[in-house]
């Protein structure tokens, strides 16, 4: 069987900030797939600090490399920002489309705000990732954070990016849904 290759598009939580690569949560990832009998190579696309405008300006170089899937995981540096959550949705609808176009099926990794977001901008940014996942008929991750909570023992000195502890955590609760997107790609 040949290897499916997959392409992880996102901000700083791709990236792995602050960690070593072979920490980030796509290398995770890849391992946790592979020990479990995927056959799976995923290639990091991610660039700290990139808003979902950044991404949408180099998506053509995800799309050009022709990995076999996707997941985009953008919104946080856009919360962080408070940018207009209309806008964000736009650009994001904008890389899912461009990946379904070039027929390459995709994830899409949602963020919810942290408590310290005022909570009228939280509860526009929401509904974001839900309403794209339903309007596209895509696998959603509602929050890549899951189960870290806002636990200092999962982060960074920062207080925002996770640490290793914090990746294996958000490796572990996602795995499932990568584990049985693989086994759609290669039925």
């Amino acid at each position: 069987m040949a290897r499916i290759t997959l392409a992880a598009f996102g901000d700083s939580l791709t990236e792995g900030y602050g960690l070593p690569a072979y920490s980030s949560f796509p290398a995770q990832l890849e391992r946790k797939l592979l020990e479990e009998g995927c056959n799976l190579e995923i290639s990091n696309y991610g660039i700290s600090g990139d808003t979902s405008a950044d991404g949408l300006s180099r998506l053509v170089d995800v799309i050009e490399s022709k990995p076999d899937a996707a997941y985009i995981e953008f919104g946080a540096n856009d919360c962080f920002q408070l940018a207009d959550p209309e806008q964000v949705k736009i650009n994001i609808v904008a890389m899912v489309e461009a990946f379904q176009e070039a027929r390459i099926p995709v994830i899409l990794l949602g963020f919810k705000p942290m408590n310290f977001t005022p909570q009228s901008y939280a509860l526009a940014f929401n509904s974001i990732f839900s309403d794209i996942a339903q309007k596209y008929n895509i696998p959603l991750y509602a929050n890549l954070m899951k189960g870290l909570g806002e636990n200092p023992e999962y982060y960074q000195t920062d207080g925002v990016h996770p640490n290793n502890e914090g990746v294996a955590i958000m490796t572990e609760n996602i795995f499932p849904l990568f584990k049985s997107f693989y086994e759609e790609l290669i039925a």
